[in-house]
């Protein structure tokens, strides 16, 4: 019987613990995060790198206690590269970089002491090509500079948003979980996957 109670007791205190653990987090997480550069792309026609930002908001509902989730908007500096041809195929393609922001938003909710589930939500996703930011970089096969671009900007904007919608949909649809999140001073440690994030809290700590 007083092993019955000691199992019993232990139990309770590790619950007391992991609860303690589970608020702990969903008190540190909040604030602006800010990654470093990734290529997200595999579409041959478009190479691309994005630095996103996690904003993360506590639930405003001050009837709990224990604040263990909220919102969440991930926003993106995007510079991207593509090819084009100006006017049929006869003449040669040029390279163009450009940039663009996108953003999309959810919510998320703290389900152990180092696990984070995040519900995105595809409809919200924008991605804004900046037209003026269209630059040539040289003639591909000749090396030469190309000229006047300005009648290619709306063909451009139109297939790069289309490109990198489609992109940032499929990387956006694995972001379900955070896995053995770690926060340490300014930093925050998380897995999506296999793959590894460390991000940087911007401005002052909650």
């Amino acid at each position: 019987m007083k092993g019955f109670y000691y199992l019993l007791g232990l139990a309770t205190l590790l619950s007391v613990t992991s609860c303690d653990d589970t608020a702990r987090l969903a008190k540190e997480l909040p604030g602006t995060w800010a990654g470093t550069p990734e290529n997200f792309t595999d579409n041959s026609a478009i190479t691309a790198t994005i630095i996103e930002n996690y904003t993360i908001v506590s639930n405003p509902d001050t009837q709990q206690k224990s604040l263990r989730g909220g919102d969440i908007l991930i926003t993106g500096m995007i510079s991207s590269t593509t090819q084009v041809v100006s006017n049929g195929s006869l003449i040669e393609p040029i390279t163009l970089t450009a940039a663009a922001k996108s953003s999309i938003e959810g919510t998320w909710n703290v389900i152990d002491d180092d696990e984070v589930a995040v519900m995105l939500k595809p409809e919200t996703l924008k991605v804004e090509v900046d037209p003026e930011a269209i630059m040539v970089n040289t003639n591909v096969l000749s090396g030469a500079d190309s000229p006047d671009i300005d009648s290619l900007r709306p063909q451009v904007c139109a297939n790069l948003s289309q490109g990198l919608s489609q992109a940032l949909v499929i990387r956006y649809a694995s972001v379900r979980r955070l896995d053995d999140v770690k926060i340490k001073g300014p930093i925050l440690k998380f897995e999506i996957g296999k793959t590894d994030y460390v991000l940087t809290r911007q401005g002052d700590s909650n």
